[in-house]
């Protein structure tokens, strides 16, 4: 990127020293009128106190102290510019070249055409909040065609602009430009007028965004105004102009803008719109306004590249002496960052890794067991879990120092539910087999068709397979969606241990609940003791029965009432029973 200065450089001197020819004439407004971009012309041309672009290098010198870059605005084959920004180590460079032109243009109902060219020098420097800029403009040519008259012609001169740019808050910016400070003169037939002389004001004002009044990190919104007095020997006007911005994630802009332009015989009003999408270092924009001069809706394109680094020319090594590195000042590290996992993790695995950074020097524990810490302080281990809610305690200590992370993982139950498998077998006997009977039906009635047979009966019938399958697909979406949330909830009770199975068998949600198992249930729900059987509560429930534990415990709590010595462990649980021990758990009333 260091080689592109010294190229546009020698481009620029070439344009600027060109011979240059111009004709002009009282058309009330600057004949010296560089302002250029996509983006501004979107805003109106209220853009004296923004300085986060290279197009600032068209209106307020003083912003080039900001930004550096390269930047290409096309309207057609007679209005075009160009502009570069760069830095230099003692504040920023800018050059520039501006081609405008007007087509039937119509001064006191006189047809004419006119032209102009206009070369640029800038250079702008920062005194904390202020920065300052100069500039130098050559109109390089200049030509006025005026129907049923001999061209006007004057010669080229050179102009200064000086601007200023102050941001007593990160939010807001003020800016200022005195434009034609020389009072360069041109001749007209013999006649020697100066250049208009300009100065103009502006304020911009971010409301809503990062370095906003109000703090947002994705939506911004930005407004602009800028107020131009137009003095000379026949023009002494008052220009105002309005913007504004609204932007989304940084990357994608929307422009509005407003502008009240006196000429010498009218007042021209006039709005413009603009679109702009940012990409890496890169800004493509797209603006439409009315032109005051011509009276037409134009359009503009602004490519700019804006990289982290743009200088005209490297810096040079003083003879004999080596250039020093900067001195790093180093930050204290936090005593401990934990990377992973994150807090209120959940996992199916049985062990998962601990990773984090603690300050160089420090020791660390996981859970009261030490941990290896690498040179550069950053630790990696694995953990053991135990099914439902684990506690992990993350330390650190140096030099009485301490901090502990803790960390809630869930390590969840995974089991396989019986109605899965069913589900496959519907999936691939109803739904893939009909696809495939459909796909060979379409290709036989295809055949059929080329051979010049009616197959209307064909495809009313095809047609309506495939309605029906398109139907029994929802049908089985809705099916697998229940299935999925069933699913969870068992997992969850397994992984609170509520319920209780192994990794290698089914869960049957659709199977009845026996008796045993709702006993079960409910007791590791509500938490009542369970102690070990020695002698069986129910003369069907022996003391290895799998439920006879939780059947014990609810029996000494008083929450079962049973008439008889059995049980019936095995049995289904039906609708009124499951009642019954849902009110003596007090589940219902």
């Amino acid at each position: 990127m260091k080689k592109i200065g010294p190229i546009f450089f020698l481009i620029f001197v070439i344009f600027l020293y060109a011979p240059s020819y111009g004709l002009i004439s009282d058309l009330g407004f600057d004949p010296m009128d560089q302002t250029s971009g996509a983006r501004p012309l979107g805003m109106g041309g209220a853009y004296n106190a923004i300085s986060d672009d290279i197009n600032t290098l068209f209106y307020n010198p003083a912003g080039l102290a900001y930004t550096k870059g390269l930047t290409l605005t096309v309207r057609d084959l007679k209005n075009f510019s160009l502009g570069a920004g760069y830095e230099t180590g003692a504040g920023n460079f800018g050059i520039g070249l501006v081609y405008k032109g007007y087509e039937d243009f119509f001064n006191n109902k006189v047809k004419t055409t006119y032209d102009q060219n206009i070369a640029l020098i800038g250079y702008a420097f920062k005194i904390e909040q202020v920065s300052i800029g100069v500039r130098l403009k050559n109109l390089i040519g200049q030509r006025m065609s005026v129907s049923e008259k001999s061209d006007l012609v004057s010669s080229g001169q050179t102009e200064a602009d000086i601007g200023l740019i102050y941001k007593p808050l990160t939010f807001l910016s003020l800016g200022a430009t005195l434009q034609n400070m020389l009072g360069s003169t041109y001749t007209i037939i013999g006649t020697k007028e100066a250049f208009p002389r300009s100065t103009k004001i502006g304020a911009s004002l971010n409301i809503l965004g990062k370095d906003s009044i109000i703090f947002n990190d994705m939506y911004g919104i930005m407004i602009a105004y800028d107020s131009q007095s137009l003095s000379g020997d026949d023009i002494n006007t008052l220009n105002n102009y309005a913007g504004l911005e609204l932007s989304y994630g940084k990357w994608l802009f929307l422009r509005f803008g407003s502008s009240s332009i006196f000429t010498i015989d009218k007042k021209a009003i006039s709005s413009s719109f603009g679109i702009g999408y940012r990409f890496w270092e890169n800004q493509l924009d797209f603006a439409s306004c009315m032109d005051p001069f011509t009276e037409s809706q134009v359009s503009y394109i602004s490519f700019i590249f804006s990289p982290k680094e743009m200088m005209i020319f490297a810096p040079a090594k003083a003879a004999g002496k080596e250039e020093k590195p900067p001195k790093k000042i180093e930050e204290k590290k936090e005593l401990l960052k934990v990377t992973f996992p994150e807090d209120e993790y959940k996992t199916y695995e049985d062990v998962i890794p601990i990773s984090g950074e603690v300050r160089p020097g420090s020791t660390a524990l996981i859970n009261g067991v030490n941990l290896y810490i690498g040179a550069d302080g950053k630790f990696s281990a694995m953990q053991q879990l135990m099914p439902g809610k684990n506690l992990i305690e993350i330390e650190a200590r140096q030099d009485g120092d301490k901090k502990i992370i803790s960390r809630k993982v869930l390590k969840r139950a995974k089991v396989v539910i019986a109605e899965e498998e069913g589900f496959r077998k519907k999936i691939g006997n109803e739904i893939l087999f009909q696809e495939a009977n459909i796909a060979r039906k379409t290709e036989e009635i295809k055949t059929m068709k080329n051979m010049g047979v009616n197959v209307t009966e064909d495809e009313k019938k095809l047609n309506k397979e495939m309605e029906q399958l398109e139907t029994r697909k929802k049908e089985l979406y809705s099916e697998k969606t229940t299935l999925e949330g069933r699913k969870e909830k068992v997992e969850n009770l397994i992984t609170l241990g509520v319920i209780e199975t192994s990794s290698q068998e089914s869960f049957a949600i659709e199977a009845p609940i026996t008796r045993g198992e709702m006993i079960s249930w409910l007791v590791k729900a509500a938490e009542v003791p369970i102690q070990k059987v020695d002698v069986p509560v129910f003369s069907d429930v022996p003391v290895n029965h799998r439920y006879a534990p939780e059947i014990k415990a609810a029996f000494d709590a008083g929450l079962l009432k049973i008439s008889g010595d059995r049980f019936r462990p095995d049995d289904p649980v039906t609708e009124e029973e499951g009642k019954n021990f849902f009110k003596a758990f007090g589940v219902i009333s």
